[in-house]
């Protein structure tokens, strides 16, 4: 009978988290490629995402809360107003409450650009949706958000280093 040391290392079949992570990022991968070819020239995939994220929840937020909702640092929402608003896709204006604060808010340029995008990937979005039911979606989609929530409370600095579902 072999000793631990004669064991050979686990495959990825003996640890489907890896494989579930492997997945995760090609998936992403092939997402971002096929949105960044539809892209008007000069913007970003980070650009599109910021005028999708107007699309589908509003605007009106602060750039802080922008990079909290996003997942991304101050300074890289930052730019990325920046670069947004010299395309006149968004506008950054003075907080009418707080003088200190701004308030960013997409432009009909950017509401346009946005629907002009999305309308260039009409034929990706019918295959996908014609490759994959409404129900197979819902079905991974539980799984995914609680992978999503126990990463985010472990990754939180001075959070224990286990997480309980």
């Amino acid at each position: 009978m072999p000793t631990p040391a004669h064991r050979s290392a686990p495959t990825v079949q003996d640890q489907p988290y890896v494989e579930v992570f492997t997945e995760i990022g090609a998936i992403e991968h092939y997402l971002r490629a096929a949105v960044t070819k539809h892209l008007p020239e000069g913007m970003t995939h980070a650009q599109f995402e910021m005028l999708q994220w107007f699309m589908r929840y509003g605007d009106g937020q602060t750039p802080a809360e922008l990079a909290r909702m996003m997942l991304l640092t101050k300074g890289a929402i930052t730019n990325i107003l920046h670069k947004l608003e010299k395309m006149g896709f968004v506008a950054v204006l003075a907080d009418c409450d707080d003088g200190r604060k701004k308030r960013v808010k997409i432009t009909r340029a950017g509401l346009e650009a946005s629907n002009a995008i999305m309308k260039d990937m009409k034929s990706k979005t019918e295959a996908l949706r014609e490759g994959f039911t409404d129900d197979e979606f819902r079905a991974a989609t539980p799984f995914l958000r609680a992978l999503r929530v126990f990463l985010s409370e472990i990754s939180e600095l001075g959070a224990p280093a286990t997480a309980r579902r």
